[in-house]
């Protein structure tokens, strides 16, 4: 299915992605024993005679005392959500019905394969629904990895760049939730894929994996976008008869999301339902950028709630800018004269628009938004060839961010989320 693989090569990657889970366990442990989290008040204790302060926080002592992980540490935030459907289905309400905000808004292709997977396993015993989801998305994420990889090696990457690109999407700061049960592994593994099949010109494939990400993420379309787009450019605009196998392949592609809003329409009365329903998960449509834009005139370090640390979305989401402006203005005539190039910066281009499009005013889920655009990763790798030091830069920045953004999530802190 992907040219060039070899067992050498996919060990080498499963080895990247268990060091990274590894380094991100380790740090959630002992950020998890060191500081208080966020919906717990702290223990304290008094101190020996002479010691300053008379009180400290009351930490653990000897490695027996410190707190170990516990499942409901991973299920956080939206996982509730996609657990719930998988053992439940969704929300029976009428839309014109007064309800509490429904889950119609998570798409159904991450619940439909937990439900599918649970129900298989439960024929060995009974296994909680939550490890189940974090195996999966760790397998997706190993997958997902692999086709980047190929991704990069078509980008006229070297192998040591290649890897290169994949390290940096897993210090990504929320990098961590590839590895719980959430849909950021599925949709980046069918974004890959999209990619990797329309670069070589497999549109069977392309579109299959274009299409079922429309079911995954709201961004999906972007991924149809990118493959008709390649298509046209591959075929030329002259009509040939391979214009109607691509035209069926089209349509074809819509069927997974047709079939979605059908159901929405039994289910709800309202074909359209699982966007309306944003405004009531805090969702509104934006003029692009308002909310980016906003932070300047009303800079703020946490919103309300504790939902959204204003500061730290705000120094990715510019890390993140500045990078494809840069690639722009720096490679704009060999995008012009390539138009596949130009089709995936514009690609990349929209999959950064849509977060800064559904909220005018805080920058909540931002970074974890971001970090499934494989483009800027491209070319944050390209940018930096001869520049090592912006490269060192980036790394630094995505690992301290990381670490912060890790030792939130598990002490509760909802500003990741």
């Amino acid at each position: 299915m992907i040219k060039g693989l070899t067992g050498k090569l996919m060990l080498s990657l499963l080895l990247l992605l268990l060091i990274s889970r590894v380094m991100l366990l380790f740090t959630g442990y002992v950020g998890n024993n060191l500081f208080s989290t966020y919906t717990e008040p702290s223990a304290y204790e008094q101190q020996y005679p002479g010691v300053m302060p008379d009180y400290a926080m009351k930490l653990p002592f000897d490695l027996s005392d410190t707190k170990l992980f516990t499942l409901k540490q991973f299920v956080k935030f939206d996982s509730f959500a996609y657990l719930n459907i998988a053992a439940n289905g969704y929300d029976d309400y009428r839309i014109d019905e007064p309800h509490p905000p429904a889950n119609w808004v998570f798409f159904p292709l991450y619940p439909i394969i937990l439900s599918v997977i649970g129900q298989a396993v439960s024929l060995l015993g009974a296994v909680n629904p939550a490890i189940i989801g974090g195996i999966l998305s760790n397998i997706l994420l190993f997958f997902a990895l692999v086709y980047i990889y190929a991704i990069g090696l078509q980008q006229q990457l070297s192998e040591n760049k290649a890897r290169t690109m994949l390290i940096l999407m897993l210090i990504f700061p929320t990098s961590l939730f590839y590895s719980l049960p959430y849909t950021e592994s599925l949709f980046l593994l069918l974004s890959a894929a999209s990619i990797y099949y329309a670069s070589d010109k497999r549109y069977a494939l392309a579109f299959l994996a274009a299409s079922l990400s429309t079911v995954t993420r709201v961004p999906g379309f972007i991924n149809l976008f990118f493959v008709m787009g390649t298509v046209v450019l591959d075929v030329g605009f002259t009509f040939s008869k391979r214009y109607i196998r691509y035209a069926l392949y089209s349509l074809l592609s819509l069927i997974p999301m047709g079939a979605y809003l059908v159901y929405m329409k039994w289910l709800t009365g309202d074909v359209l339902a699982p966007f309306h329903e944003q405004v009531s998960w805090y969702r509104l449509t934006a003029i692009p950028f308002e909310n980016y834009v906003n932070y300047f005139t009303k800079p703020y370090f946490m919103a309300p709630g504790g939902w959204d640390n204003g500061f730290i979305a705000f120094v990715i989401s510019t890390a993140v800018f500045l990078v494809y402006l840069a690639f722009l203005i720096t490679q704009w005539k060999k995008l012009f004269r390539d138009p596949k190039q130009l089709l995936m910066w514009v690609y990349g281009a929209l999959l950064i628009v849509i977060p800064f499009s559904s909220q005018p005013w805080y920058l909540a889920s931002v970074v974890r938004y971001l970090m499934i655009c494989i483009p800027f990763f491209l070319y944050l790798i390209k940018l930096t060839d001869k520049r090592e030091n912006v490269l060192f830069a980036y790394q630094m920045l995505f690992v301290v961010t990381n670490v912060i953004t890790t030792i939130g999530f598990f002490n509760d802190y909802y500003f990741m989320a």
